[in-house]
This record gives structure tokens, sequence and C-alpha cells, in this order.
């Protein structure tokens, strides 16, 4: 154990470790002997807690994942809740006992509840990134999944996008708040993370660009059409976070309902923009390059939907939406 003092504090700090994972804070004590004594009781707590002892349970793992990595992402409260679905089915399971076909079960009990295969997909893929974060930071054993079997099949050619009907039923119940978000995800193509944590301070809106970071720490610049960029003019306060989250996800699905779309996510209004673009003439390198895609064959998904001439995926996106976005972007900012 080691107590230290930082300049400019008048308490003492702790610093331990208990089975690889380091506890470090203040003591909240300012005479030496009380901070001894207050860093004696925090790890006898961590030594004691089922969290942190050396044999760990699938939920200890789970745990110890989200609040050293997952609590800090953007989709945090997403990833808690598959976490909790994890805990309640094999929680109790010490990590080493679990086996492929306790996750077969796990599976049809899910898929039995009606949950789709992406959802329970995405269960998965939290659960592995749990036991990787076990063995490469605290140096757990972790069992020996073939991941690739207990997942779901998934269908490769899913493409759900909005219709045009559809898109305006959508934006005529949503709420203003949600309208915003939904109208910038259609006319941008950005992924909800992207959009979600978006500041100000990535935005350039006199020269039109928005500047965000996706997967793999890639920078990727995006040209704001018109009716993107309106989007944005309409906003009074222009610091921090660029659009109001307050009941984000009760507001969404408020919509879905209301306007009664059916078989529809959040992602799929990135489906939308691509599928947009290609049914009004964008070419798949272009559609790549807008959404920011790695690879040309990842757009290739988009192959099937029929072209025409060329002109770029965010003009096509925005033709014939301005007059109409704008008024309503208007009347939500009174």
């Amino acid at each position: 154990m080691s107590l230290s003092q930082r300049k400019g504090s008048p308490y003492w700090y702790y610093d331990f470790a208990v089975n690889g994972v380091r506890f470090r804070g203040s003591t909240g004590r300012i005479a030496k002997r009380e901070a001894q004594t207050r860093e004696r009781e925090l790890k006898h707590d961590a030594e004691h807690s089922p969290q942190y002892r050396d044999d760990w349970t699938v939920a200890a793992a789970l745990s110890v994942y989200y609040n050293e990595h997952a609590k800090h992402k953007t989709s945090a409260r997403v990833i808690l809740a598959n976490i909790a679905q994890l805990t309640k089915g094999i929680g109790h399971i010490n990590m080493l006992d679990l086996t492929n076909h306790m996750l077969l079960d796990y599976r049809a009990v899910r898929r039995g509840g009606g949950v789709m295969a992406q959802t329970v997909n995405r269960d998965f893929a939290h659960l592995q990134a749990a036991f990787n974060h076990a063995k490469n930071i605290h140096g757990k054993q972790v069992p020996n999944i073939v991941w690739k079997s207990v997942k779901v099949a998934e269908n490769p050619h899913r493409i759900r996008f909005l219709s045009r009907n559809e898109y305006e039923a959508l934006m005529s119940v949503a709420h203003g708040d949600i309208r915003a978000i939904i109208a910038f995800a259609v006319f941008t193509g950005l992924r909800k993370d992207n959009i979600l944590s978006l500041e100000w301070s990535q935005v350039d809106l006199a020269s039109g660009w928005v500047s965000v970071t996706l997967k793999g720490n890639k920078k990727h610049d995006i040209r704001l059409s018109t009716p993107a960029k309106a989007v944005l003019s309409v906003m009074r306060d222009r610091s921090g976070k660029v659009f109001a989250l307050t009941n984000f996800r009760k507001r969404w699905y408020a919509a879905l309902k209301k306007a009664e779309i059916v078989d529809f996510r959040f992602h799929d209004l990135r489906h939308t923009f691509a599928s947009w673009a290609r049914q009004a003439g964008a070419d798949l390198a272009d559609i790549c390059e807008a959404l920011g895609h790695s690879d040309i064959s990842v757009t290739m998904k988009y192959a099937h939907i029929k072209a025409d001439e060329h002109i770029t995926a965010f003009d096509r996106v925005a033709e014939g939406f301005t007059t109409h976005l704008t008024t309503q972007l208007k009347k939500d900012a009174g």
C-alpha cells in the first residue's frame, strides 16, 4: 500500500492493487494516521468484494469490464442493458466453468423470448470483450469459447431503410429534439454514437463541415448538405453537445410507434442515407467515402439498389427536402 500527497491538496491519496485491479483515489483524510486507517478499510473491502476475487464469475468479469472501460463509451447505456441480460442469465457461473453449450442455452432462451439475432449477438460481443479485458488487463484465464459457433447467423443482406413516405410520417410525429437528430442522421449517414456525442467544437458551420472520429480512431470529415446544415443553423445554444438527448430512447421508440414503422433500428437511418443516395444515382465509391467505410467491399451491400447518373451522395439525399425541413426545425426552435 502507498499513501502520498498531491501538490495543492491537503488530503492523502491511496494507491494499491488487489488481484491485478488497481485502486487509486483520495482518502478524504488530512491526518496521515487517519488516512492509513481509511486505506486499510478500502483495501479490506476490495479484497472481500466478489467483483475482485481471483476466481471471477461471469458477472464479475462483466462488472470490471463495464467499470473500467465500457462506462466511458458514448454507448454505455446500451452496453449496460446487454450486460444486465447476461448477468441475469449466466452471471452466477464461474468464468472458467462457462461452456459453449451454456451459451447456446442462453441464446435459445433469449431467442425464445422474441429477441432479434442482432441483439443476442451484441450480448455475446460484450461478453467476449469482457473476457478479453479480464485476460489482457488482469491476467485472468478465460474459457475456450467458439464465438462464431455460438452467435446467431444474421441475414447479411438485410438493408432496412425508410421510404420517403415513412420518413415524412416519422418526422411528423417525432418530438422536436428527436426530429433534429433523425434528420441529421438521414442527411449525413453518421452512426448513432457519432451523432449523440457530437460537440459544437467538431462543427464548422460557416464552411459546412463536421469532423468525427470513426472506429480505429480514424478521422472522418462530413460535408454538410443544405438540409443537414439547416438542422444545425436553427439551434441557438452552440456550446457543448449539439443535440438535446433528454429521453432520447423513449422519444425515438414513441415516434416509431406513432408512425407505425416496424422492424427499424436507429442504425437503419444510416442505411437510409446510403440507399437514397444510391437510388438517386451516387456510385458505390462515393457512398463508401461518405460513410467512411474502410473498404468498398463493405459498401457492396448497396450494389443491388438501382443507380442512375452520378451526383454526390450528400447532394442526392438532400434534394427536395431543404425548404420543408427548415420550416419544421424553425418551428421546433421557437
